[in-house]
């Protein structure tokens, strides 16, 4: 079961990496938003005038960052569930920074798929740190 549950885990860390990568590749070659045929307009009432500094938090943050986790937890580095639990914490607060800040670009199915990822990383970052012995 907790083999199954790191797995689950590290599809979910994938599938959300390769999503932040890509999207925030997106936002930073064109941070006027046409490559997602967004306009700044979009932002405003937001600290930013234009999409690079996002695409560039997603980028690290929901791309790299969760990439770099599933590499971790596949070789299973030492308390590897806590930094599961930490991507899960991490995208809760993207997606909740992106609601308050820009009620413009607020998706309730892309935002309900994404808290659910978040739910779940949390989830089997806890289970798999009850459940593994730590020396």
């Amino acid at each position: 079961m907790k083999n199954k549950l790191r797995i689950f885990a590290v599809i979910l860390l994938i599938i959300l990496g390769i999503g932040g990568v890509s999207g925030g590749w997106m936002l930073i070659s064109e941070p006027d938003g046409k490559n997602f045929q967004w306009t700044v307009e979009l932002l405003e009432g937001t600290p930013f005038r234009n999409f690079l500094i996002p695409g560039i938090v997603l980028f690290i943050m929901n791309g790299l960052l969760p990439l770099f986790i599933a590499a971790v937890t596949i070789i299973k580095i030492k308390k590897y569930a806590v930094f599961i639990v930490l991507q899960g914490c991490i995208l809760i607060g993207w997606l909740t920074a992106e609601i308050i800040f820009s009620r413009n670009l607020f998706s309730p199915l892309m935002h309900s798929l994404f808290y659910g990822i978040a739910i779940l990383l949390i989830v089997c970052g806890g289970v798999l740190f009850k459940t593994t012995k730590y020396e």
